[in-house]
């Protein structure tokens, strides 16, 4: 009998500790997944020529790994004559000698799986470089080839003059045709001239670049990133493009037109279908879900097209890259409208959130130094998936290159009058020679000069530095609250936006003050269901508060409340942090409890 009453005793006490656990549906790795996004020119140089590479990303994984990162992103490195930094690949299937070789490829992904992390390639479908061999081919008319590019004849002014085929106009100015002699045809680039787009309205081309993709899933690779999906198909008239009438600039110019027919094509969706259906045909074999995340700068009521639907799934992922364009100038109303974009059209499970990436300027400069972890904290805190740049996680800011030092062919495009090199400087590992990214003279982007103090050894030693903020945000965002629980935002001031994460009885409210000027708020004045009293989980470098400092929510004079300096942000939680810690610790109080009842048991 007294057996038995143990039996009983250890389900009952189990069963008290685990309760509302037992309520949550288990994720997929994906969902919610934290992706960190490589620029792998500038991560880690390993062999002295002033270039990052595949191996020096190798000899980073562990600090990859300490930082919370799951899913790592890399960008191009597929074999390129780099007209487009590696977005005109000459070889899907080789690795350009300039980030190493296959061997090395294969190090690389070893590492990151023996690491518990799943690995993403940046893939580039919409065109080839002008140097690959499907083109060369495709000029001289080889079967199959022949077909396989947007090929057109010149459209004849009279007996003696022809022109482009219609005004379509390249990303980077000018028109979108180039002219071969040999071919004697236009090519279609709505990117460089080096850039040549396929078409893939001929179905061998689908065929090859679906081989493409099985080549790098049989290697190991847990999924891909869709680069410039919208520009993928175009429409089979080839009818000139209207004009718009308010847009400024020459004629030339991309933006001077309305992109009706050249950017997102309904067919588009349909390839991203047809690709996840692949994709899934290697997860029945393992039961690993392969990845599919697509860049499409549209708006969320588009991006969703290429979610497709319980039937006929499509990407898990389509980037919401319109975060990267808002600046200082962009206040809390704004903000808010641009989260509800998301939140208001895509399904939760496929929420996610990009502040800085590749092509854009990072937002510790488009705000203000100060301004990152707030930006962080946004990122890492609303529900989703986090895909945060290289670098981000210290506050790195844009290089300001001269013009010699410049290394982007294609500066310009789309309407950008500045460089993309700015957001590509190298990582900042330490304060020794070009902060620890190559043993070269010069690396192939200039350092930050403020690499001395901003750098990761710097912030590893500095209990308040932006880094140690990212990793308690990092571990904030494993927990039940902000994994599973309810989201609402707020305006409480136009230059303050807060957001809150409930579950049963615990609440997060996030502050942020986007504005210049210091802001008086009581959260509870927008948000009726906080508590008035709450705790400071974590704050941003310039707030002023620290960790577990008692705030008000509430009080009929808002001096009285918290004092919001400018950029600054704050985590608050219902729980005050040794409570919060006790119920993180859940899962290890349940297996303790297993134990003690086994050895009761024998």
């Amino acid at each position: 009998m007294a057996y038995i009453f143990n039996i009983i005793f250890c389900l009952a006490v189990i069963i008290a500790n685990s309760g509302a656990d037992q309520t949550f549906r288990e994720l997929d790795w994906w969902e919610n997944t934290l992706i960190y996004q490589i620029y792998p020119r500038s991560f880690q140089d390993s062999n002295g020529d002033g270039y990052g590479d595949l191996n020096g990303i190798t000899e980073r994984l562990d600090y990859v790994k300490e930082i919370g990162v799951e899913t790592v992103w890399i960008q191009p490195i597929y074999k390129s004559p780099m007209t487009d930094l590696g977005y005109d690949v000459a070889d899907y299937r080789a690795i350009d000698p300039l980030f190493g070789n296959m061997d090395d490829f294969k190090k690389l992904l070893k590492g990151i799986h023996d690491r518990g992390m799943k690995l993403i390639l940046d893939f580039v479908p919409n065109h080839t470089s002008d140097l690959s061999e499907w083109f060369k081919l495709s000029v001289q008319r080889v079967e199959p080839y022949t077909d396989f590019y947007v090929w057109r004849d010149a459209k004849k002014i009279n007996d003696t003059h022809s022109t482009y085929p219609n005004n379509w106009r390249s990303v980077f100015g000018g028109s979108a045709w180039k002219w071969n002699e040999q071919r004697k045809q236009y090519y279609l680039h709505q990117f460089t001239e080096g850039q040549v787009e396929l078409d893939f309205r001929n179905p061998r081309v689908r065929t090859e670049i679906e081989n493409v993709l099985k080549f790098w899933l049989d290697l190991g690779v847990d999924g891909f990133r869709v680069d410039a999906l919208g520009y993928v198909y175009e429409e089979e008239h080839f009818l000139d493009e209207p004009f718009v009438r308010e847009a400024r600039g020459d004629e030339t110019d991309y933006v001077t037109l309305d992109h009706i027919y050249t950017i997102s094509q309904p067919e588009n969706s349909g390839l991203v279908k047809s690709w996840r259906a692949m994709l899934d045909d290697y997860s029945k074999k393992d039961g690993q879900t392969r990845l599919l995340c697509i860049e499409d700068y549209g708006w969320p009521i588009l991006l969703r097209s290429h979610l497709g639907n319980e039937t006929i799934p499509g990407a898990q992922i389509s980037f919401y890259v319109r975060l990267a364009w808002m600046d200082f100038e962009a206040n809390a109303p704004e903000l808010d409208i641009w989260i509800h974009n998301m939140t208001d059209v895509f399904p939760a499970p496929n929420y996610n959130w990009v502040l800085d990436n590749h092509d854009n300027n990072r937002v510790s400069s488009r705000y203000q130094p100060e301004s990152v972890d707030a930006w962080n904290m946004l990122a890492l805190l609303l529900p989703g998936v986090a895909s945060i740049y290289y670098g981000s996680e210290l506050g790195m800011q844009d290089i300001k290159p001269r013009k010699e030092q410049r290394q982007d062919p294609g500066n310009q495009g789309n309407g950008r009058t500045g460089t993309r090199d700015g957001p590509r400087g190298p990582m900042m590992w330490d304060d020794t020679r070009n902060a620890g990214f190559t043993t070269a003279k010069k690396p192939w982007l200039p350092v930050n000069p403020n690499y001395w103090e901003t750098n990761v050894e710097a912030q590893r030693r500095d209990h308040g530095s932006h880094l140690n903020i990212y990793k308690r945000l990092v571990a904030l965002r494993r927990t039940h609250v902000i994994r599973y629980g309810d989201l609402n935002t707020y305006v409480p001031k136009d230059w303050v936006y807060m957001f809150t994460r409930s579950i049963d009885t615990e609440k997060i409210a996030v502050l942020m003050n986007i504005g210049s000027e210091t802001e008086e708020v009581c959260a509870k004045y927008s948000a009726n269901h906080l508590p008035e009293i709450m705790y400071v989980h974590t704050s941003s470098i310039n707030s002023g508060l620290g960790i577990g400092d008692k705030v008000k929510t509430f009080d009929s004079d808002e001096s009285k409340c918290i004092r919001m300096r400018p950029f600054s942000g704050l985590v608050l939680s219902s729980i005050a942090q040794s409570h919060n810690f006790a119920s993180r610790s859940s899962y290890s109080i349940i297996i303790l409890l297993l134990v003690t009842c086994f050895k009761i048991l024998i």
